[in-house]
């Protein structure tokens, strides 16, 4: 059965704007439903992924009535990809910048979604702006509360987080500067959405040593793209190659001091913070980076998310990280669901005038 998906080169029911946000340029996806808007959605991609990464959930969540906003993250697509600034590249700088675009969409109330890396931007945009994010959901992304004392990469992947150490290569500098030409980086965006080498032993990503550089080129094509769609990919990234993407990997400790000084007091040490809104959390139980076991804090009613996810809900998709597009008719049944049920339930007749003015600000 065939599910609709926006046209990554041409879709009437997408623009593909700009905005100036603090400094720099974001590319975005904006699109506006038919008949009525019921609120909008701010969706976040992550790594190596761009807006289009959303192409099978927008028209859903179109058919739902919301205005659907997806940027291309620092770095990435249209946007800006300062070299030097990491602090461009933190999770308080685009909540910072997605602000300023709501602000001036005239929008003061937004769902935000993310998968991956947009994962961890939704938590923490949510922490940032309160006022502004009223629901939030992550695909594959746990949550993990921001924490009073700095724990470097090393430190994790040596104790806790062993399928994170692949991160140490993203952050070395090895990828972007083996990885330059067109061709080359449509070779290894093709092997890490999945591609099939040539030879069946050879692995091309191992969450716990990092990706294997060599061959990639021999690399059959992914099932989980089109040639068309793969094509558009290398031509997005190939704007500005991939040092700006794999700077995300460089921001650890540049977020962990926005976090101190922004959502923990000086003076005291606050509890941990807590997400007010309304969560969303969809599991893929196949995914080798974001394993399941990095979840089990996130059980809802349990004592590990009450203390920082009172309003939680979890949901399992059997699939690997690229959920989106490996099961798209599921991860959106989810996402439908929870939209209609928990962002749009609840509407008698009482309370229906209400419930609609205050829709038309979202």
């Amino acid at each position: 059965m065939s599910i609709d998906k926006i046209n990554v080169w041409d879709d009437p029911r997408v623009q593909k704007r700009s905005a100036h946000l603090n400094g720099r340029t974001y590319g975005y996806l904006y699109s506006e439903p038919r008949e009525g808007c019921r609120g909008t959605i701010f969706l976040f991609h992550g790594f190596p992924d761009i807006s289009m990464g959303w192409r099978y959930q927008i028209p859903m969540l179109l058919s739902l009535g919301l205005r659907v906003v997806v940027p291309d993250c620092m770095g990435y697509g249209r946007t800006d990809a300062p070299p030097y600034t990491l602090r461009d590249y933190g999770f308080k700088r685009i909540s910072d910048d997605m602000a300023e675009l709501a602000r001036q969409l005239g929008v003061d109330r937004i769902v935000i979604g993310g998968h991956d890396w947009g994962g961890a931007i939704v938590y923490r945009f949510a922490l940032y702006h309160p006022t502004l994010v009223t629901h939030v959901f992550s695909i594959c992304t746990p949550y993990f509360a921001p924490q009073p004392t700095y724990t470097p990469l090393k430190l994790l992947t040596r104790t806790t987080i062993p399928n994170f150490s692949y991160q140490h290569e993203f952050s070395s500098g090895a990828i972007e500067e083996s990885i330059q030409t067109h061709s080359q980086i449509k070779s290894f965006l093709n092997a890490f959405y999945g591609g099939k080498p040539a030879d069946p032993a050879k692995v091309a990503f191992n969450p716990n040593a990092g990706f294997d550089l060599a061959g990639l080129e021999k690399f059959g094509q992914s099932r989980l793209l089109s040639q068309e769609e793969l094509e558009y990919y290398a031509s997005e990234f190939s704007r500005n190659g991939l040092h700006g993407p794999c700077n995300w990997y460089r921001t650890r400790e540049i977020n962990w001091e926005d976090e101190w000084e922004y959502l923990f007091r000086f003076d005291e040490v606050k509890e941990r913070p807590r997400l007010e809104q309304e969560v969303l959390f969809v599991l893929a139980t196949k995914d080798g980076a974001l394993r399941p076991e990095m979840a089990r804090h996130m059980v809802e009613g349990g004592e590990g998310a009450e203390a920082t996810l009172p309003r939680l809900r979890r949901r399992e998709i059997k699939a690997g990280h690229w959920a989106l597009w490996e099961r798209p008719m599921e991860v959106n049944e989810v996402i439908k669901e929870w939209v209609e049920e928990v962002i749009f339930g609840g509407e008698g007749e009482g309370d229906k005038k209400e419930k609609v003015e205050t829709k038309s600000k979202l």
